[in-house]
């Protein structure tokens, strides 16, 4: 049975800023994701890939050091029997001007450009198809008219490429692809990237298809396990499967504080709850929950001090809410009364939207008035 062995890895961003992290901490994060990338390699060799996909934004903006330049060709000439085929993306675009320029590539290194070209794969009935960005934004689906070459219809066939699979219902301007177009490619596999996130292998039609996220999570807007997609593909088999490969996980929890009192109450709530060795060694937010007292305001730097020796990386929300029946509370004949009863009023008629803004400005206001309560003469 004809079957090629892949890996499939996209959106390695390489030099992220990480601006939201110390500065020691994101140059550190910037190494790992080098290190993350050199273990995807290693990986390919020890599996005996026949071919790597990468689908688009290996670079992360208009920044790269020239170690990072020297760092992605050394990797991929250090695997000569490896084919590698990308596929640039809107953050890393082909042309002129790019990165892509600035590199001696190695022979084994095949990157697309605009238009779709075709790779046949020596000593394989395997043909691989793929096109990249030229720029930041492509409006309409590269694949929309896309054919198969006749000679390739009995071959195995893949393709890279970078876009948003569209739902029927969002316009996008980053190659937005359709499962339609999908479905009569008459491709095999097709390996995206654009998504930070592992999609599952889907299918549409007889064309199977899967974003495999990003290697490494780089916020808290990209959480859990990040990894590559690897495995076999032949006419009619697949053995595909996700491998997470991150080095650090982006996490956020939930932290019910209702009760307490002091700032090493909210503590010991905290470190109850997160697991003492995944705490040194990935990041996480803290999102307190639960109603706490109206003179207790919870200043997020006071706390983070006393916690960050406990954690690699620890960023906190406060989502709490004013432990009040707020029905009595607007009875009051008090400044305090008067602003729960026009703030209520609102939230009774405000869109879901501005909601979170008027309890977040109710509990502000409340906290701030019991400082210094003021009562009106009831006559």
């Amino acid at each position: 049975m004809d079957k090629i062995k892949i890996l499939h890895c996209s959106d390695l961003h390489f030099d992220t800023p990480f601006t939201d992290l110390s500065s020691d901490i994101a140059e550190q994060r910037k190494e790992e994701l080098q290190d993350t990338f050199g273990s995807i390699i290693e990986l390919a060799s020890n599996e005996n890939v026949d071919a790597i996909l990468l689908a688009g934004d290996i670079f992360d903006n208009l920044r790269v050091r020239k170690s990072t330049l020297d760092l992605l060709r050394k990797k991929l000439e250090s695997i000569p029997n490896i084919e590698v085929f990308i596929a640039p993306g809107n953050h890393d675009p082909n042309n002129d001007r790019s990165f892509y320029s600035m590199i001696n590539w190695p022979k084994n290194v095949h990157i697309f450009g605009a238009g779709f070209s075709r790779y046949k794969l020596e000593g394989k009935n395997v043909v691989v198809y793929g096109a990249g960005f030229t720029g930041n934004y492509v409006k309409k689906s590269m694949l929309r008219d896309f054919k198969v070459d006749n000679e390739d219809e009995i071959l195995i066939k893949l393709m890279v490429l970078h876009g948003e699979v569209e739902n029927g219902n969002n316009l996008n301007e980053y190659n937005p692809i359709t499962i339609e177009d999908i479905e009569n490619s008459s491709m095999n596999y097709i390996a995206l990237g654009h998504r930070h996130q592992f999609s599952q292998i889907k299918r549409a039609g007889n064309t199977l298809y899967a974003y495999c996220g990003c290697p490494e999570g780089r916020g808290f807007d990209e959480l859990g396990e990040k990894g590559i997609i690897l495995g076999e593909v032949g006419q009619n088999f697949n053995s595909l499967k996700f491998i997470p490969m991150n080095k650090r996980t982006y996490l956020v929890v939930n932290v019910n504080i209702s009760d307490a009192m002091n700032y090493d109450d909210i503590k010991e709530k905290i470190l109850k709850v997160v697991n003492e060795g995944s705490r040194t060694k990935d990041l996480y937010k803290i999102v307190l929950t639960g109603e706490i007292h109206e003179d207790f305001n919870i200043d997020l730097e006071v706390l983070v001090n006393k916690l960050v020796e406990y954690f690699y990386f620890i960023k906190l929300e406060d989502s709490t809410k004013i432990k009040m029946d707020i029905a009595e509370v607007i009875e009051e004949h008090s400044v305090k009364g008067i602003f729960a009863k026009k703030i209520m009023e609102r939230i009774d008629e405000c869109t879901d939207d501005e909601r979170s803004i008027y309890e977040l400005a109710l509990k502000i206001g409340i906290q701030s008035l019991s400082e210094g309560e003021i009562r009106l003469n009831d006559n």
